[in-house]
């Protein structure tokens, strides 16, 4: 490397120097007093060469004579005018740098060598000087290449300046005596530490006893098998944002799913595998097959109670069996509206709707007697500048065509009613195109209107129920479907039709539908429903909840508040090893540190209220579903107060790359004492680099994320915690289940990286529940330490308090045969220091999936 970089540099502040007329930063005639002082006096060269590496100096000729004088050093050789003059003829490099009469013209530019360490360092300033010019000169002709990733460039600037401004000057070796005082004080500071933690404390006295805490520089990766909840059976139909359904088995990361809300909910991460599973029966709705950790939403149907009546509850299928029958029958599966963005059609939507119930399948006729629906035709047409010819066609009813006639100009060139519907591929194949299915509400409103007008009926009752009955199935799921995305009750039916005075039969669909129908624009007078009368909410329905067996799951992670619509428009809920040890990092009463959180999976309200939950020892379910007591509030209050001045900085930016989380961390660093950075997780972060994007498989992927997070630890000298998933090899191992290093996911680079690998293992989560000493598993969590590099492995039982969600230090009061922590209310024992956060809060997930 002699020569190479400085000759880069050199080049790099020329060309500067050309464009702009400004001379590069340097110290010509002060490189030769160093080179001058290395050649009389030996002694000044180790001082140099402490300082100074070969690139330091701007001419290449002093680099050539630099390296040679180095090197000679090193061998042990005599360093004067004939060595060094012979050195460099061997090397070719004595007429380069112009011969030897120079190198005496350098012995005579200095008559001691007193000062040469000050010379030396005024040289590594110019050097750095023109690192600064090279690095922002690359990053502005990078900028300018039309294929550049703005974010990977900003990245490579600011790592390159903080390397530079990290490192400046070599540093001066120390003496041994300041070594020695150095060592003593730093020795007698670890005396004095509890549990003798040298690195970030984690909270949990035995385990930082195996660790001595978070070591700086470190990659520690906390892996155990995710909740594997939120999944659905094979088949389940989703609603998708753009209207469309997709069986939950095909949905991919980055679909986007119709939220609960009307926004879209992004897909962050896929689950498979097999588990318990369940049917959740709905009285007024479709049956779907879920496992039994998957998070129902439910609706308060009463007013009596903490809750108000509407308030949601979101809850597991193992919570929802274990309540009782009363809160069972008040809380309710529900439906919602789905909204779509308004897009143009060719056809008016009411329109549309009278040709699929009364229009002859091939052409554009629509047969009716209703007044209101021929004045609806009338005023279409009119509006297309077309006419309508009525024919009879040897039938009682007569059939209206709306027709576009002979005409010029403009008006020649648009597309003809038949035209249109051969356009949308509906002639011959009765169907609602997705364009009318994923529009307005209004549109969606008025196509249902033409519908009912040509082939509805109403049943009176309570505002009334709507009856459309069709021969083509197809075209009675796609009026299921209009009539669930606009919010309405929907069943569909089949039935066997007779024609008495003939004899014939056939088999037909029935669409039944009720609800706020009185705002469909229906024209024919008899057939408007009055408003909706019923006590009884029409988007509500009791359920129940059926075992079925071990079978298939199919799952994902959303942003958002992870409630996302099934087909039918029924609402259903998605929702971590919730990094206890950073927050007991950023509380610790003598170690304190700054604490960064990413994360990927759960919002930042979301975490608050884990860590808030936890850290107040108040019930995690009662807080979600807003029966919370009022010495809840009073334990809340405080933890809101501890937490509020602890030194946290969460960050909830989904599918955020490597380069985001390096900028991010270091401009952390640079404005707070930052000490820790959590992932949570890792397998949902993004990867960068053109050289990924363009073909690498997730494996690469997740390597060259571990080996960025190894590397942004070193460069910040702090810990870097990253939560990573286990795959399901663990579930379906015999016997022992306890996770190993090769049931690490998707990369073995993981393990290869960290410096600390540690697995999280529930017993009672596989249906274990004594241990091989006879006691009990209920409520253990055993830390396992898999991998050490500069410390021994072996595990740590915590107690998991399940009602907080909560990991606490597993002490005597918990140590006994018949089971373990306690499980009741906020008058549990205390941790030993007597804090209720001493322990450390958690954000496993509330379903404890580990």
């Amino acid at each position: 490397m002699r020569g190479g970089t400085g000759e880069q540099q050199r080049e790099q502040a020329q060309a500067v120097h050309e464009q702009s007329g400004r001379v590069p930063p340097q110290a010509v005639d002060v490189e030769k007093s160093v080179l001058g002082a290395m050649l009389i006096e030996r002694e000044a060269i180790p001082q140099a060469i402490e300082i100074l590496p070969s690139d330091a100096f701007y001419e290449s000729k002093h680099q050539s004579i630099y390296g040679c004088i180095q090197d000679l050093f090193e061998r042990g050789n005599p360093v004067d005018l004939v060595t060094l003059t012979e050195e460099l003829r061997r090397r070719d490099k004595l007429e380069e740098i112009g011969g030897a009469y120079y190198l005496t013209e350098l012995t005579t530019q200095v008559a001691s060598a007193a000062n040469v360490e000050y010379h030396a360092r005024i040289i590594a300033e110019k050097s750095l000087l023109r690192r600064m010019i090279e690095t922002m000169t690359t990053v502005v002709q990078k900028a300018y290449d039309p294929g550049a990733d703005a974010f990977e460039l900003l990245d490579e600037a600011e790592s390159k300046i903080f390397q530079i401004s990290d490192n400046q000057l070599r540093k001066a070796a120390a003496p041994m005596n300041e070594v020695v005082k150095d060592t003593l004080e730093r020795l007698e500071t670890i005396h004095g530490q509890d549990g003798g933690i040298t690195g970030v404390p984690s909270g949990f006295p035995k385990l930082d006893d195996l660790t001595s805490g978070w070591q700086d520089s470190d990659l520690i990766i906390i892996a155990a098998r995710p909740s594997m909840g939120k999944c659905l059976g094979k088949g389940t139909p989703v609603m998708m944002y753009d209207g469309r359904t997709k069986p939950v088995e095909k949905v991919e990361v980055g679909d986007r799913l119709m939220g609960d809300d009307g926004s879209p909910r992004t897909v962050q991460s896929l689950a498979r595998g097999r588990e318990q599973m369940y049917w959740v029966r709905q009285k007024r709705g479709m049956d779907y097959r879920v496992n039994e950790s998957h998070i129902l939403s439910l609706k308060k149907s009463r007013r009596e109670g903490a809750r108000d009546r509407g308030s949601i509850a979101d809850i597991s299928v193992r919570d929802y069996l274990d309540q009782s029958d009363k809160w069972k029958d008040d809380n309710k599966g529900f439906k919602v509206a789905a909204e779509f963005p308004d897009q143009p059609v060719p056809l008016d939507p009411y329109f549309l709707g009278l040709w699929l119930g009364d229009g002859k399948s091939d052409n554009a006729r629509i047969y009716t007697t209703d007044e209101e629906v021929i004045t609806g035709l009338q005023e279409i047409a009119e509006k297309r500048g077309d006419t309508i010819s009525v024919s009879d066609e040897h039938r009682r009813c007569p059939a209206y065509l709306v027709k576009s006639g002979d005409r010029g100009g403009a008006m020649a060139t648009r597309e003809s009613v038949q035209g249109a519907l051969r356009a949308l591929g509906v002639l011959g194949d009765k169907h609602i195109p997705h364009l009318y299915l994923g529009n307005s509400r209004g549109k969606r409103l008025r196509l249902l209107a033409g519908l009912i007008d040509s082939d509805g009926h109403l049943n009176d009752g309570h505002g009334g129920t709507y009856e459309i009955t069709q021969s083509s199935e197809q075209l009675a799921r796609d009026i299921k479907f209009l009539c669930d995305t606009l919010g309405y009750r929907t069943s569909l039916t089949q039935k066997t039709a007779r024609i008495s005075s003939t004899g014939y039969e056939s088999e037909v669909h029935r669409v039944r539908f009720n609800g706020n129908v009185d705002e469909i624009p229906v024209r024919v007078e008899r057939k408007k429903a009055s408003p909706w009368t019923d006590v009884r909410d029409w988007r509500m329905t009791g359920i129940d909840v059926e075992p079925d067996g071990v079978g298939d799951y199919f799952g994902f992670t959303l942003d958002g508040n992870g409630r996302f619509l099934l087909g039918d428009g029924t609402v259903t809920h998605n929702t971590a090893f919730a990094l206890a040890s950073a927050q007991n990092a950023a509380t610790h009463p003598e170690r304190s540190t700054g604490v960064a959180i990413f994360s990927l999976e759960m919002g930042a309200q979301q975490l608050a209220q884990r860590m808030l939950t936890s850290e107040a020892r108040v019930d995690a379910h009662r807080a979600r579903t807003g029966r919370m007591k009022d010495d809840d509030w009073q334990r809340l209050a405080r933890a809101a107060g501890a937490l509020s001045d602890a030194d946290i900085y969460i960050d909830d930016t989904p599918g955020l790359s490597v380069l985001e989380l390096r900028a991010k961390c270091r401009r952390l660093k640079a404005e707070h004492e930052l000490g820790l950075v959590v992932v949570d997780y890792l397998q949902l972060m993004q990867a960068s680099g053109a050289n990924l994007r363009s073909g690498a498989n997730r494996e690469q992927e997740i390597a060259h994320i571990s080996r960025s997070l190894k590397g942004l630890a070193k460069e910040l000298d702090i810990p870097v915690i990253a939560l990573s998933q286990l795959n399901r090899a663990v579930e379906n191992r015999g016997g022992d289940k306890r996770p190993q290093l090769s049931d690490l996911r998707e990369s073995g680079s993981i393990e290869q990286d960290a410096d600390v690998v540690s697995f999280i293992y529930r017993a009672e989560r596989y249906g274990i529940t004594v241990d091989e000493q006879g006691n009990s598993t209920e409520g253990i969590a055993e830390i396992i330490v898999g991998k050490q590099r500069n410390g021994p492995i072996g595990s740590v039982e915590l107690a998991f308090v399940d009602q907080y969600a909560r990991f606490e230090p597993l002490t005597t009061q918990y140590d006994n045969p018949g089971g373990g922590p306690p499980q009741g209310d906020g008058s549990a024992p205390m941790p030993p220091d007597g804090n209720a956060g001493g322990g450390g809060g958690n954000s496993f997930e509330d379903d404890a999936p580990f």
